[in-house]
């Protein structure tokens, strides 16, 4: 007997005794240990044969953790229904759900309760709108899912009766043929034999295969005029006329388009007043963070599905999907998940892996760049605790929504478990590392309770008082035991927790030994646990299972951890030049409300041994008991952890990497009271492929020169200053080869001594016009492929080989975040740009990308400037106005926006230099 036929007799077996009370009380079915111990198989091949009678719809899979199976005609006969659905969330409501099927194809939909409720809501007032729906557009960008969504509303129409149950879906894509527009309509409405050269023989064609039914047109922009013509009829009077025909057909058609273009410019009105409904679909980074993570977690399990091998991916890669600016919407984000899959199943098979293992290291560079978007970083954070190292998918991953899937906190536990210990970590570590995770459940909970519900009436409005007050007294009892103090928030966490308990039973599942484990080594808690348990079911006249146990000990020991823990894990950052490692963590403690990061900058004059000194004393003053991470940025630096540890005996790490993202992530991190200090080095450690290499080799000293590039702006020297930062982030040859850069403009660079300096390239918003040197303009550098220019430029001229560089694209999205010091980028580009759209509604901008770059690029720094209270003559600044009093004011009056914001005052000196941005002569 084959193996799957085995397994399925089995399951059959084993489901037959079930009755429908039983399942209406909570029974789920069997899963795949309990087979596989009855069967004596591999647990893993027995999975494997459930999920083929799942997909060959003889059994229904309870999606969850873990996951159950029930014999699909069994559980069709105790319900007396007939199974539309085959993956369920539990077979009490799969039933009701059965039983309703046929009022909601949206069931499921991602985001039905949330981005898409508008949406949904007009489709289903689309489809049901009597007698036969209405026509209906679907507008959105590529990828966002019109297809598939246009199909949901032909499910909906069907299930509602609007549609008969022989109703066809026919798909035509008008960018097909339109090319070529006679083979297009004859396509879409049929033609008769001698039509046109190649029609041998009479066609039917799409509407007419429709009939009854829904024809869903692709691209409907691409359709000719005539062609929209054509359909009138349609529309109108259920006619239409084949190509080459004297007489009209009848056809009764439901008609869904859509397109990605502006429907006002590339369809006909007459047509448009034919659609009454419009739907516009949501972009991707208009869906919301969870959103996101669920059409994620979505795609990898269908990825497991069609290759059967666990998928393990990296708490890093989840993190950069999550992130990364994806152009091409939802169809881009699955082909970018399917190429991973892809790129990692063939690594497993080369190194013999037993799942597909999804790291950093295959990811493609524009995925790996959302790791690099700070603002993302902070929104994943604060919806989405990721804190476990791997996400894994396999039989048992759910396609559940996340909030239900972290809130079964004991499968959780008993699953990182099992985890740790295939990667090989000793119970210690699994034990540490289970803790972080109990206290984020904690964290959960407790933030659930602002402080407006400090208040005890309102706190009772959310946990039953009687409950509230069994665990104060109950915490009170350990408190005893264990001589220390709990606070009002762990009460409050721990209330809720008990609450959810009273109001949601669970099911008793097997506990891994290593929790067990866990347990033994903290006896002291274990005890109190025990005594908390046995308190709360004489108080509450409730039963709490052995797994309440498990987490009661462990939330203890989260406890006890904390109070003996010292203070935060010191950060400092080095770097060499003026400014450069202090501007980072500027930001850095800005944007998390702190004040806990340092930075010192080394001159690059400065005296080595006298800048140890320094470092060491600063060492000295922020530790905090747990040491001090140090990020730096090359050179003697990276040996002064070294030495400031061995004369201190302050435990330091050193870690060769600083940007503000990664000082950001570090700073964040160094303040968590979890974390050790050799944690978090290894975690930091591994958040870059890349941590720059060091030249063994001083090519400026070999030929007596050194290398430089002049950036320009048009007035001070702080936007010059700030792309030669950008051109420092994008070409990592620039730092690796000592490549100075001078900032200036028109007038300051007369000062600038030039004498034993080769200069590689001018760029910025001015050409110096110095002869034999490359000019290279800001808009280029941001808009086209001056950083590819500058590299190549950097690499003849030094001999060496360039590396891969950040597109433009991304340069551009990022362009204030790197630009600006003390603003909110987020904020100050939305305001630069709809001053930048007030200028440009008054006059002609021929290049208007380039313009508003620079625009962007000078306007950013004049802010600081104005806040800084400091101002740059402008010569002739009284006759320049007088030139163009028109311009003067068209700009005066968009500044003022700007002006009102950031509460300054913008001179008539700093209009001028705006002035010149537009000078177009």
């Amino acid at each position: 007997m084959l193996r799957k036929s085995k397994v399925f007799d089995c399951l059959k077996q084993m489901c037959q005794t079930v009755s429908i009370k039983q399942i209406m009380e909570g029974y789920e079915g069997v899963n795949a240990a309990d087979l596989a111990a009855v069967l004596q198989m591999d647990r893993a091949n027995v999975s494997k044969e459930l999920n083929r009678l799942v997909q060959e719809k003889v059994v229904v899979k309870v999606i969850g953790r873990p996951v159950y199976y029930f014999d699909a005609k069994i559980l069709q006969e105790l319900s007396k229904t007939r199974l539309e659905q085959y993956e369920v969330t539990t077979l009490k409501n799969s039933i009701r759900m059965q039983e309703t099927i046929g009022t909601d194809a949206f069931l499921h939909v991602i985001g039905s309760d949330g981005s898409l409720k508008t949406v949904i809501k007009k489709a289903k007032a689309a489809m049901i709108y009597p007698p036969f729906g209405l026509h209906t557009l679907l507008i959105g960008p590529t990828g966002v899912g019109k297809t598939m969504f246009a199909e949901i509303m032909y499910r909906y129409a069907k299930e509602h009766g609007v549609l008969g149950e022989g109703a066809k879906f026919i798909v035509f894509n008008c960018a097909e043929y339109a090319d070529n527009p006679q083979l297009l309509l004859g396509q879409l409405f049929g033609y008769v034999k001698g039509a046109y050269t190649g029609a041998e023989k009479t066609n039917d064609g799409l509407v007419e295969q429709a009939r009854d039914g829904v024809l869903f047109l692709d691209e409907i922009h691409r359709l000719p005029p005539e062609g929209q013509e054509m359909l009138f009829m349609l529309m109108d009077r259920n006619e239409y006329r084949r190509l080459g025909a004297k007489e009209n057909s009848t056809a009764r058609t439901l008609i869904i388009a859509a397109t990605t273009e502006n429907v006002e410019s590339s369809l006909l009105q007459t047509f448009l007043r034919r659609i009454p409904m419009t739907i516009t679909m949501p972009a991707l980074h208009e869906r919301t963070i969870k959103e996101r993570y669920e059409l994620i977690e979505k795609f990898f399990a269908q990825e497991y599905n069609q290759v059967m091998i666990p998928i393990q991916v990296h708490n890093k890669v989840m993190r950069s999907l999550l992130s990364y600016d994806c152009k091409g919407n939802i169809g881009q984000l699955k082909a970018d998940i399917r190429l991973l899959c892809a790129n990692g199943f063939l690594e497993s098979k080369m190194k013999g892996y037993d799942e597909i293992r999804i790291t950093t290291s295959i990811l493609q560079d524009h995925i790996y760049r959302g790791l690099l978007n700070a603002e993302k970083m902070q929104e994943i954070e604060k919806n989405l605790p990721l804190h476990e190292e791997y996400i894994l998918y396999d039989q048992t991953t759910s396609e559940e929504n996340y909030d239900e899937k972290f809130s079964d906190i004991y499968h959780e536990i008993s699953r990182k478990l099992i985890g740790y210990e295939r990667r090989g970590y000793s119970i210690a570590e699994a034990n540490s590392f289970i803790r972080r995770y109990i206290e984020q459940y904690m964290e959960t909970l407790s933030d659930r309770i602002t402080d407006e519900h400090e208040d005890m009436d309102m706190l009772h409005k959310i946990i039953p008082i009687h409950i509230y007050h069994a665990v104060e007294v109950s915490l009170s009892l350990a408190e005893q035991r264990l001589s220390c103090h709990f606070s009002k928030k762990i009460c409050v966490a721990m209330a809720m927790h008990v609450s959810a308990i009273a109001e949601h039973k669970r099911d008793t599942y097997e506990i891994n030994d290593g929790i067990y484990k866990v347990m033994r080594e903290n006896p002291n808690e274990y005890a109190a646990a025990r005594e908390i348990r046995d308190f709360l079911e004489m108080e509450l006249d409730m039963k709490l299972k052995d797994q309440e146990l498990l987490f009661f000990t462990m939330f203890l020991c989260v406890e006890k951890e904390n109070e003996g823990k010292h203070g935060a894990i010191g950060l400092l950052a080095l770097a060499h030049g003026n400014g450069v490692a202090r501007n980072m963590v500027d930001v850095a403690n800005s944007l998390l409300h702190t004040t806990h990061g340092h930075a010192l900058d080394m001159s690059l004059h400065q005296n080595v041994d006298d800048f140890l000194e320094v470092v060491t004393e600063k060492v000295k003053e922020i530790n905090e008991g747990k040491g001090v991470l140090m990020l730096v940025d090359m050179g003697s630096l990276l040996s002064f952890g070294d030495i400031i540890s061995q004369k201190t005996q302050i435990p330091i790490r050193t870690i060769d990497m600083i940007s503000t993202p990664f000082v950001l992530e570090a700073l964040r991190k160094t303040m968590l009271l979890e974390y050790t200090l050799d944690d978090l080095y290894k975690e930091l450690r591994s958040y870059t492929p890349y941590i720059g290499k060091l030249y063994s080799k001083n090519l400026q000293q070999q030929n007596g020169e050194q290398y430089v590039i002049i950036t320009t702006c048009m007035s001070g020297e702080g936007a010059a200053i700030k792309l030669g930062d950008l051109i420092c982030s994008a070409l990592p040859l620039v730092k690796e080869c000592s490549i100075e850069i001078i900032p200036c403009n028109t007038e300051t660079f007369k000062q600038k001594d030039l004498s034993g300096k080769r200069v590689l390239a001018v760029v910025g918003a001015c050409d110096l016009h110095i002869q034999d040197v490359a000019y290279i303009s800001s808009d280029k550098i941001i808009l086209e492929d001056g950083f590819s220019q500058l590299n190549q430029i950097i690499a003849m001229n030094l001999g060496v080989e360039g590396e891969e560089i950040v597109s433009a694209n991304l340069m551009t999205n990022n362009f204030l975040k790197e630009t600006l010091v003390f603003l909110d980028p987020i904020k100050a580009d939305a305001l630069i740009r709809k001053s930048f759209r007030v200028i440009s509604k008054m006059l002609d901008i021929d290049d208007y990308n380039r313009v508003l770059i620079g625009y962007m690029l000078h306007v950013g720094c004049m802010i600081e400037r104005c806040i800084r209270k400091e101002e740059m003559p402008y010569v002739g600044m009284e006759e320049r106005i007088k030139a163009d009093e028109k311009l003067y004011h068209i700009i005066q009056t968009a500044l003022r926006i700007l002006e009102d914001e950031f509460q300054i005052t913008i001179s008539d000196t700093e209009i001028a230099y705006v002035m010149d941005i537009f000078d177009t002569e």
